[in-house]
């Protein structure tokens, strides 16, 4: 009896330190994953990525976790996906033997690109890629316009010039008619249309 209990002791022995050598030469990886108001993001799809493109993928739990344990030691990138928000990435996560590296992804809310059109002539869109006639904002130029979309919409009219009469222009968002300006950063470009007779409108002002 003293033997068969002497045996037992000796491979509890054997496996914890199998398991503690494993943790000091390899490292812990925890991943919180929330939006930008602070509040955690269930069911996110979390990717952890070594230089070799072997992977581990998990998804967070209910405190919107997810720990990847005996990672090699290396450089990572965490990529983090959810419905509705923005990639995340980190490429410059760092593993040490024995130790846990911690990475907040903060997910933003993902916006589409917009294109904006102010007909000065009161028409209907019927073609959004037409371009007679047109004052095209892009790029560099749409940094110069407010971001409060009231003051955006003001400024829109006041381009589009005394031709918009005195109702003002219509303002199409992707080729649709009253909608809400979105934000500045998520318009792609801005087509100001001043010419009556343009293919792209159905009627002339």
């Amino acid at each position: 009896m003293n033997f068969i209990r002497f045996g037992i002791i000796a491979l509890l022995i054997v496996g914890f330190s199998s398991s503690e050598a494993l943790a000091q030469t390899t490292g812990t990886v925890s991943v919180q994953v929330q939006d930008t108001l602070g509040s955690v993001i269930v069911g996110a799809a979390v990717t952890l990525a070594a230089s070799d493109n072997k992977e581990k993928n998990d998804v967070t739990n209910k405190q919107g976790e997810i720990i990847f344990r005996n990672v090699a030691p290396g450089k990572y990138t965490v990529r983090v996906s959810s419905p509705n928000f923005a990639l995340f990435e980190n490429t410059e996560v760092i593993v040490e033997a024995g130790k846990t590296v911690e990475v907040l992804a903060m997910l933003t809310i993902q916006v589409a690109d917009e294109t904006v059109d102010v007909d000065s002539t009161e028409g209907v869109s019927i073609d959004s890629d037409a371009t007679a006639g047109a004052t095209i904002l892009k790029g560099a130029d749409l940094e110069f316009l407010p971001d409060d979309p009231d003051e955006l919409a003001a400024a829109l009219q006041a381009l589009a010039g005394p031709s918009a009469g005195p109702a003002g222009g219509q303002i199409f968002i992707d080729g649709f008619s009253g909608g809400q300006l979105p934000p500045l950063d998520s318009i792609r470009e801005i087509r100001i249309n001043n010419n009556p007779f343009s293919a792209e409108y159905d009627r002339y002002g």
